[in-house]
């Protein structure tokens, strides 16, 4: 939905930018036109934001009216503002690259540089999918990563994904699978998560039960799913045979059969409301100078996911997890700003890194590390392995 809203605002851009070709420069702030939508509106503060787009810098901004019916806009590194539904992170885009989000929070009017995790029916756990890029051999598509006989920028690229559970309880954050296609799942209602993957044995899909408590995935069965009904405990799903026929299973009396006519209307959300029934959403004045208005003093803050104690201090970690082969896995990032090098050497067909940690030096390559959207993860244990005395604290 939001790449669908930032393409209809190039669109926009575009169109503006031919509309107001030839105008004189003395005439650009009178004739500037400008596109806006309705992003968001904040319940606790009543503030209400715009996307915003235009023909000058900066091209796209963020503008907002304060519950006083005051007109401001966030600061120009901020591009973009809208709710994710699944998490509840009021998702900002920004300039800035972060670990992994950006949430704006209204009451504290602050850019919270965080991971956000969609939280289980329960609020025990949450749920994380993080895509990258990463080098394989095409002949083993469905092989599990990290591939050691591969190097860093060698190879065939292909998209990747990984799924994180995070315990809410004691802030733990472990890997629960990685494949190269999206992550389809479901919490059921006594606690587990249903998850399809691909089968490498039975060449097929299954779907697993996974005990969120022990990370312990059981196959439930070998198929595709299809949809879940919490309040009924229902499964819809379909056999891997040709012809994909709806089936329903009650977990209640451990039964399957094929679904009738009109069931499928108990796994799918109602639809939108037409575009009739809709009330009007909120708009921006056409007359507003968008250079004149204040600009929000916006803080930024840092939630940390561990600290991490080296050698007697301590460095915070916005993010780490705990692999599918039990290594945990740091960012190389935080110690790179305390000193320590990095230099990349080649390595048939591809390169390795070499990281100087001032007590020796650490050679990462797939099989000892992993690279998540240009940030370079290492196993805690080779930190320690060159003497230096290091213990993970997670947080909450």
């Amino acid at each position: 939905m939001r790449s669908k809203s930032f393409v209809r605002l190039l669109s926009a851009l575009l169109a503006l930018s031919v509309a107001t070709a030839g105008y004189p420069l003395r005439d650009a702030a009178a004739a500037e036109k400008f596109f806006a939508r309705h992003a968001y509106t904040d319940p606790s503060t009543g503030e209400v934001f715009f996307d915003v787009i235009r023909n000058s810098e900066p091209y796209q901004l963020v503008v907002f009216r304060t519950a006083d019916g005051e007109w401001m806009r966030l600061p120009d590194g901020v591009r973009g503002i809208g709710l994710d539904d699944r998490t509840g992170c009021v998702r900002v885009s920004t300039y800035s690259a972060p670990f992994h989000d950006v949430c704006y929070d209204a009451a504290a009017d602050a850019l919270v540089y965080t991971t956000a995790f969609e939280p289980s029916p329960s609020g025990k756990w949450g749920l994380k999918i993080v895509s990258f890029y990463e080098s394989y051999v095409p002949t083993n598509v469905h092989t599990s990563t990290p591939q050691p006989s591969i190097h860093y920028g060698s190879h065939t690229s292909q998209k990747q994904h990984l799924l994180l559970l995070k315990n809410n309880a004691t802030g733990e954050i472990r890997q629960l699978a990685i494949s190269d296609r999206y992550p389809d799942y479901r919490w059921l209602a006594d606690g587990t998560l249903l998850l399809e993957r691909f089968s490498e044995t039975a060449r097929q899909n299954e779907l697993v039960r996974i005990n969120p408590a022990t990370g312990e995935a059981k196959r439930f069965m070998l198929a595709s799913l299809r949809g879940y009904n919490a309040e009924h405990n229902l499964l819809l799903y379909v056999m891997n045979e040709p012809s994909r026929k709806l089936r329903i299973y009650d977990f209640r009396t451990g039964k399957s059969r094929l679904a009738k006519e009109g069931e499928t209307e108990l796994f799918y959300p109602e639809t939108e409301v037409s575009r009739e029934e809709r009330p009007e959403p909120p708009s921006l004045p056409e007359d507003l100078d968008l250079d004149a208005l204040p600009v929000a003093g916006t803080g930024i803050r840092h939630d940390y996911a561990a600290v991490l104690t080296l050698d007697g201090a301590d460095v915070q970690l916005p993010f780490a997890y705990v692999g599918l082969d039990g290594e945990t896995y740091v960012p190389l990032k935080p110690f790179v700003a305390r000193g320590w090098t990095m230099r990349q050497e080649s390595s048939d067909g591809g390169h390795e890194y070499v990281v100087d940690t001032g007590r020796g030096e650490l050679r990462l390559n797939r099989a000892n590390s992993i690279s998540l959207n240009d940030r370079l993860y290492l196993q805690l244990r080779l930190i320690r392995s060159l003497g230096h005395e290091a213990e993970l604290r997670w947080l909450r």
